[in-house]
């Protein structure tokens, strides 16, 4: 098989744009269908990477494709495919005949999928992107001329077909009709050819330029040419406007703008057009958008006209008639500007109208404080009884308990009567103090139901935030106190149950809630449980105690979670709302009713509390019973807070034991082993990163646990 070789002068910038292939951006360069079944294009655009083209010997019925044949699928390589490029698909002729694989590719991208076996009387091959339920036809070729009516019938002529639209023969497609012998080899005869890419493609259209024949040995896949195609791009096409000025009105219909190409453009090219003047993107929307009082719009191939919307904002503002002009200032390499490259504009205010609009948008008033004033501005003045209505929606747990208007809302909605005259209405809050402990709440109020001579002005809705004035304690003076896995007959929830808990302690001189924080056995899953708000069950009183159930029962309330905890031990933390760490506690391996917690609340050492000894609820210095001997291992640490490193110290171990670092948020940072009679410890923390880690040292069965602070 011969090499392809293409030659491209691009007058393109290096930036390649891609977008969606269409009708004319490949065109056949072959098709065989003596043994090996074969066929080429010619990317005739850029192809995107990964595009997917396929190819099916499938007739067209009018509305869908025939399914009584194959389909091969041609993938672009990521990379994409620059325009010039040949590929051929060949019949593999080492796999049985039978198959009809397509599996050679010389030239780009890859292959999978066959074809029915191309007949020798003649056949057609129609290329397509999308899926075979929503074709995009973009080429087409066949030895037999095009029917000029579809066959609906059963699988159609197998090898004759109607064009589907937007093909059209000669332009697109092509057919090259054998005589009485029979024409089942054909390819395009010019090796070499010179032009635009409409101007080449205009070239293999002609049935003119091609060798067609019977016998392989003229017209077969060993005669094809080493192909070059040498890319020219034309003279730049010159854009206008098509018009010179159009008149919007505010809130009114929006304007179509026409641009006009002259001639089609080729490839794909950009427009830049700025927004100067009194009127400027901040009155207007279009599609595409403005951004920074600019409008960009992308011409697709062979593009003669091209048009965007545009309208004028309902400002809510008497301002008189605006004017302003879209001017186009740039272009890509294959445009010109024209002398028509300035459209003039103006925008008037809709006669008889009046605009009502919240004088300001956002307000916050804090629970105990005297009521807040709303208003509502009309301008201009109406000169008859007029009416729309105010609706509220309530947001973040507030319920109509916590706030009065006046005047009062109906099914929550204000009713308003404007007298001609008028230019202001004005409405009172007055919120409720409930001494809870609560996030922010909001009330949102709407202008809706307006007269016919009333329109939305610049501020449609306003939202009033409601902030709390109960002192919370800050996040860093809650810590988990207290932990149990295995709760047989400790302590009851509120429905009988004896279920796994987390002690949580305020070490504040104010009410905590917890609403808004969550809690977690997973350290890659932080929000795993979130304490919801509205619930009087989350507040920890002034240096008091909280148990939270870990009984994946939701359902239950506030104080149950989404996850159980594992007597084997694990990972258990609390964290803030926007993710920060506030407490966390890691424990081992707990016994029927144990729990593990601090003897002293805060800044004391970490044990085990047996059976009878536990403190739920309670300071866990009550405890005088039954605590594990984990922590009568003396041990101490120096310097602590340590900058290079610290020096532990301990006796009493007996055996090997392990020496682990945690950092806060329990993942294991250092694991090492400690040889029996080792009574001295020299730790490195020159690459531990300032902060609070947890030492624990010992076997399962005696350890004790310190508390380290590295600065540096």
């Amino acid at each position: 098989m011969k090499s392809i070789i293409t030659s491209l002068i691009l007058c393109f910038s290096s930036t390649q744009i891609f977008a969606q292939l269409q009708a004319g951006d490949i065109a056949f360069l072959t098709m065989q269908t003596d043994a090996p079944d074969g066929f080429a294009f010619i990317a005739l655009q850029d192809i995107p990477g990964n595009t997917n083209i396929r190819f099916t010997d499938n007739g067209w019925n009018g509305t869908a494709l025939f399914t009584n044949e194959q389909t091969v699928v041609w993938t672009a390589p990521a990379i994409g495919v620059p325009a010039g490029s040949v590929v051929i698909l060949q019949e593999d002729t080492a796999s049985p005949q039978s198959a009809h694989n397509i599996e050679l590719v010389i030239g780009p991208g890859t292959a999978t999928g066959e074809l029915n076996g191309f007949a020798t009387s003649g056949d057609q091959i129609l290329a397509y992107t999308g899926t075979v339920d929503s074709p995009n036809f973009i080429a087409a070729i066949s030895m037999n001329l095009f029917l000029p009516t579809c066959n609906t019938i059963s699988t159609g002529n197998t090898n004759f077909t109607c064009l589907p639209a937007p093909l059209e023969e000669g332009f697109n497609a092509i057919a090259i009709p054998g005589d009485s012998t029979g024409t089942d080899n054909m390819f395009f005869a010019f090796s070499e050819f010179s032009g635009s890419p409409a101007e080449i493609l205009a070239f293999i259209m002609d049935p003119e330029n091609w060798t067609y024949d019977n016998d392989p040995t003229i017209s077969g896949i060993d005669m094809w040419p080493d192909w070059v195609f040498t890319f020219i791009n034309p003279d730049p096409s010159e854009v206008n406007f098509q018009t010179g000025f159009f008149s919007l009105s505010e809130g009114g219909a929006s304007e179509n703008v026409t641009l006009t190409v002259s001639p089609a453009s080729y490839g794909i090219q950009t427009v830049t057009i700025q927004l100067t003047g009194v009127a400027n993107g901040s009155d207007l929307q279009s599609n595409p958008i403005i951004s920074a009082n600019s409008i960009t719009l992308t011409l697709p191939v062979q593009t003669s006209t091209i048009s965007f919307n545009i309208a004028a904002l309902a400002d809510g503002l008497l301002e008189g008639t605006e004017v302003g002009t879209l001017t186009i200032v740039s272009t890509s390499s294959g445009l010109t500007i024209g002398s028509g490259n300035v459209l003039n504009f103006e925008i008037t205010e809709p006669e008889g109208v009046s605009f009502a609009s919240f004088s300001s948008t956002n307000e916050t008033i804090t629970e105990g404080e005297s009521s807040i004033t709303l208003t509502v501005e009309i301008s201009p003045a109406t000169t008859s009884v007029q009416t729309f209505n105010i609706t509220l929606a309530e947001g973040n747990g507030i319920t109509s308990s916590d706030y009065t208007i006046t005047p009062s809302a109906i099914a929550g909605s204000i009713a308003v009567t404007i007298n001609p005259g008028e230019t202001l209405f004005t409405f009172n809050i007055d919120v409720t103090d409930d001494l809870e402990i609560e996030s922010p709440e909001d009330l949102t109020f709407t202008l809706v139901s307006l007269s016919n001579i009333i329109e939305v002005g610049l501020n449609s809705t306003a939202t009033l935030s409601i902030l709390d004035n109960d002192s919370e304690a800050v996040t860093s003076d809650l810590y988990i106190n207290e932990v149990m896995a295995s709760n047989t007959n400790t302590i009851a929830d509120e429905f009988g149950e004896f279920n796994d808990w987390i002690e949580i302690y305020n070490n504040a001189s104010t009410p905590a809630d917890l609403a808004g924080l969550s809690i977690t056995d997973d350290v890659t899953l932080p929000a795993k449980y979130q304490f919801p708000s509205g619930s009087a069950t989350t507040v920890i009183a002034p240096g008091g105690f909280i148990l939270v159930w870990a009984d994946n029962t939701i359902a239950q309330g506030a104080l149950h979670t989404n996850f159980t905890l594992s007597p084997a031990g694990e990972y258990v933390g609390l964290y803030a709302s926007n993710g920060d760490l506030i407490d966390s506690l890691r424990y081992e391996s707990l016994g029927p009713d144990e729990s593990f917690g601090f003897d002293i609340e805060v800044d004391g050492e970490l044990v085990i509390f047996e059976a009878g000894a536990t403190t739920p609820n309670a300071s866990n210095t009550t405890s005088s019973v039954g605590i594990e001997n984990v922590s009568t291992i003396d041990a101490s640490l120096f310097p602590n807070p340590a900058n290079e490193s610290v020096q532990m110290n301990f006796e009493g171990f007996s055996g090997e034991t392990q020496l682990h670092i945690f950092d806060v948020s329990g993942r294991l940072l250092v694991q090492k082993r400690i040889n029996e009679g080792i009574k001295l410890l020299n730790i490195n923390t020159q690459e531990l990163p300032t902060g609070s880690y947890l030492i624990r040292l010992g076997s399962k069965q005696e350890r004790v646990y310190r508390k380290l602070i590295v600065q540096h």
